[in-house]
């Protein structure tokens, strides 16, 4: 009997081991489960990580363009503005060009005014001087008027 009892031990150690194993399999299976959850919780975190980033890039899109869009309009009111801006320089030499034109004019004007003045003057004076009563051929005699 003494082989049968070994062979008992053995299947008994045997069948222990197998149980030991079974229950070890069954918590490595239960740990790589929870592994596998913690690992699709993590890519659904990534996954709206991205979709996040995604949203954001399409923003950053939108405002890109929309930034250029006015820089565009920026550089068209600056080439505006320049052209404006010779347009006043223009403007404001022909208004000094003008001004300059206008005291010469006024100045002739003036000028002429004075001339006529003069000669208003001297034409005045000398109807002044023929309405005198012409001079006396006779000396007057005292007495008479």
């Amino acid at each position: 009997m003494n082989a049968k009892s070994v062979l008992l031990g053995l299947i008994a150690m045997m069948t222990m081991t197998l149980s030991a194993c079974a229950f070890d399999s069954a918590q490595v299976g239960r740990d790589k489960d929870r592994e596998i959850m913690d690992l699709r919780r993590q890519v659904e975190q990534m996954k709206f990580q991205v979709k996040a980033k995604d949203e954001e890039a399409r923003k950053l899109e939108g405002q890109l363009a929309e930034a250029k869009r006015l820089e565009g309009q920026v550089a068209g009111l600056q080439d505006r503005l320049k052209v404006m801006d010779d347009m006043m320089m223009s403007k404001s030499e022909d208004i000094a060009k003008l001004e300059t034109e206008l005291a010469v004019a006024r100045e002739a004007a003036a000028a002429k005014s004075k001339g006529k003045k003069s000669k208003s003057s001297k034409s005045k004076e000398a109807p002044a001087i023929s309405e005198l009563p012409p001079p006396l051929t006779e000396a007057p005699t005292p007495g008479t008027p």
